[in-house]
């Protein structure tokens, strides 16, 4: 058995569930193959097609050769294409299928791989290393039932292949495969997501709905058993009484197995490690020692389990219990699931007996329902109109929730708060927390706190409010009325960049991350402003951006793009900041959202009223 402290990271090693994967081209779509196939073939000069598993066609072929467009005119000439293309993605070695004939064209499969699985095949046309001979071209005229004297003359204008070409285009083809089964593995992640997103909307649902405890529960177990695709599900509750974990809802368990002698929370190292806010893990329950009841679990066929707690507000209720037929890994994804689950049933329970938090806990259950939504709508869609500053702000999400965010506060002496952390994880958990710190946020700056005043008030709510492993990075700043001076405390977060003149001013002062530590003490610092001055927040996706071969936008990239167009304004500035890792990045997929902040202090005007250079005093 393997306990999983909330603060671990899971060494629990993937394993497939047995489901089959879905086809590449129900996955990645065929036009984008298609047109990533055309692209290829236009800047290699080579013919290609991508096809499935057993040979056939996903994209139609790209002929980049007049000798092959002139060959696949006819039915025989595409008969005899075909059956060659089908042939070169089907070959278990890396050999080349000749089409029709030896020496004259050829065709090679590059393998589409998953994990280990074979999604399809790049079939690639080889030329050879010398020009076709007449008896090949009228063989294959004669074979295709074209013109001879047609063909011979566009084989004259194939051009043949060193070894360096050779090697090059197999290397170029290779990228291309690996590329694509990128895609895929990005949309197999993106349906996983939505489809943890609609059980727990459904669960949502169930749980603001009319509907009994019982029904409820006995709905939840069957739900879980459902999308995990395991044997059964058990939810006990505690009786706090007796001290008896009560079974209240069970799917795929039979009623012999539950015939057991009572289940105390105290005898039950399993139970009681989830009552302390941990996962257990069962690696094999017929033979576990902590296990009570090993014979009934090999009777019943249970083999692996999880054991997750019900745990709302920081108190746990009960104990949610998944079991497998078979021995079986649950990755974090899993874990995650199931303890989301488990939180909602919690939910439900503590609801029935008060009923006191039972609008507390609907609006919870909206805020899951529609976290990706709530995310988007909380980002500022316009920077702030100030007299003294100018403003811009550029957000770019990842595909899937998370907990990057930036914030504007209008303080109640003239001046400007901006906020700017980011969240731990992805996914829903990181953008409801995201959600909870704006709001503590927004409201604690809006009474003219000090930043380390908020930043100490955000740190003891979060560590109230959250798990150990949950905790976020801020920066909160202030900027006074007339912009001739910023007061900020930094929580662990990316220190701002001050560019003034040709130089950037240090803002190091800091402290810890926010929600990890009860105890933390934080400092904050003021710093003049100058007109001309430029400050850039930016959240960690931003430096830790990654280029295809595998090198980090940085710091120092980034001071440069700020320092090549810094005569723009605030809004262009943070754009082309934006456009400049995107350009870096190439065709390497974001992985973390990107959150940038500009903000450039404005002259002072007549009478000490500051103004933009480009809207001068009238």
């Amino acid at each position: 058995m393997r306990v999983i402290h909330d603060t671990d990271t899971i060494e629990i090693p993937l394993s497939p569930t047995g489901d089959a994967l879905p086809p590449l081209a129900q996955l990645v779509d065929v036009t984008a193959l298609q047109r990533l196939q055309n692209h290829f073939a236009a800047m290699a000069n080579i013919s290609i097609c991508v096809c499935n598993p057993e040979g056939r066609l996903i994209t139609a072929p790209t002929w980049a050769s007049a000798f092959l467009r002139i060959v696949t005119r006819t039915a025989a000439g595409r008969a005899l294409c075909e059956e060659s293309i089908r042939r070169a993605a089907t070959h278990t070695s890396a050999e080349e299928v000749p089409l029709a004939v030896e020496g004259g064209v050829s065709l090679y499969g590059t393998p589409i791989h998953y994990r280990g699985h074979r999604l399809g095949t790049l079939v690639i046309g080889v030329r050879p290393p010398k020009k076709f001979s007449p008896e090949i071209v009228r063989n294959i005229a004669a074979l295709a039932g074209v013109d001879p004297i047609e063909l011979g003359q566009a084989a004259e204008l194939v051009p043949a292949w060193t070894a360096q070409d050779r090697k090059a285009t197999f290397q170029f083809v290779d990228l291309l495969a690996e590329t694509i089964a990128t895609l895929y593995t990005q949309a197999l992640q993106i349906r996983k997501q939505l489809n943890d997103l609609q059980i727990v909307h459904e669960l949502t649902q169930l749980l603001t709905g009319e509907y009994d405890l019982d029904s409820i529960l006995d709905q939840t177990a069957q739900r879980v058993v459902t999308a995990l695709g395991v044997k059964a599900c058990g939810i006990r509750i505690l009786d706090e009484t007796t001290g008896e974990l009560v079974i209240r809802a069970v799917s795929g368990l039979s009623e012999e197995y539950l015939r057991k002698p009572p289940i105390l929370l105290e005898n039950n190292e399993i139970d009681l490690a989830a009552f302390q806010g941990r996962t257990v893990y069962i690696e094999d329950a017929r033979t576990d020692p902590r296990i009570r009841f090993r014979d009934k679990s090999a009777k019943e066929g249970i083999v692996s389990g999880l054991c997750v707690p019900l745990t709302h507000r920081g108190r746990t209720v009960g104990v949610l219990r998944v079991y497998t037929g078979d021995r079986r890994y649950f990755g974090p994804d899993e874990i995650e699931l199931v303890r989301s689950i488990a939180a909602q049933a919690a939910a439900a329970i503590i609801n029935s007996r008060l009923a006191e938090e039972r609008i507390q806990a609907e609006h919870l259950q909206r805020q899951l329902r529609n976290a990706a939504q709530v995310q988007r709508r909380m980002i500022p869609r316009e920077p702030p109109r100030h007299p003294a500053i100018d403003v811009g702000s550029v957000y770019a999400p990842t595909l899937e929730v998370g907990g990057d965010f930036f914030d504007f506060v209008d303080m109640p002496d003239g001046g400007l708060g901006v906020g700017i952390a980011d969240v731990v994880g992805k996914g829903v958990p990181a953008a409801l927390m995201m959600a909870s710190l704006r709001s503590v946020m927004r409201t604690y700056a809006m009474q003219g706190r000090r930043p380390a005043d908020v930043l100490l008030y955000l740190n003891h709510a979060l560590c109230r409010d959250t798990e150990p492993n949950e905790f976020a990075t801020l920066f909160f700043g202030v900027i006074n009325a007339d912009a001739s001076a910023l007061s900020y405390g930094n929580a662990g977060h990316e220190p701002p960049l001050l560019l003034r003149g040709d130089r950037f001013v240090r803002l190091d002062t800091g402290g810890l991350v926010i929600g990890a530590f009860h105890d933390a003490h934080f400092d904050d610092a003021q710093t003049p402003l100058h007109p001309g001055d430029l400050l850039v927040l930016t959240t960690d996706g931003t430096t830790e951006a990654m280029s295809f071969e595998g090198g980090v936008f940085g710091r120092d990239r980034l001071k440069e793009s700020i320092l090549r167009h810094r005569d723009l304004s605030a809004q262009q500035l943070a754009a082309q900041v934006l456009w400049d890792i995107r350009r870096f990045a190439g065709l390497k997929e974001q992985s973390d959202d990107i959150a940038i902040v500009v903000i450039r202090v404005l002259g002072f005007g007549r009478g000490g009223v500051r103004t933009s250079p480009n809207h001068p005093e009238g």
